[in-house]
């Protein structure tokens, strides 16, 4: 028999894998708050219109920053998933 009972082993699994999922989900979500404002990100890339600069593809999607009704929007290319810039609301 082991020294260690094999429930104490399933709850730390358990508690492991939530940690790695939250962990995950933590530096995504500090990916969106970094991402640059739509003038900075037309600016860094040479652009007029917004254009994702990994696959060149002009469809969009924008999603809310912590919600779907969030006025702070994330947007995203509709192709290939990258994030591209924010759109905060006007102050």
């Amino acid at each position: 028999m082991s020294s260690v009972p094999l429930p104490i082993l399933f709850i730390m699994g358990v508690f492991f894998t939530f940690w790695l999922i939250l962990r995950k989900f933590h530096r995504l979500e500090q990916k969106k708050r970094a991402l640059p404002a739509l003038d900075a990100y037309l600016q860094a890339n040479g652009q007029t219109a917004p254009r994702c600069h990994a696959c060149d593809a002009d469809e969009l999607k924008d999603e809310g920053l912590t919600h779907g009704k969030d006025e702070r929007r994330i947007v995203s290319c509709a192709r290939c998933s990258t994030l591209l810039y924010r759109i905060d609301p006007q102050a």
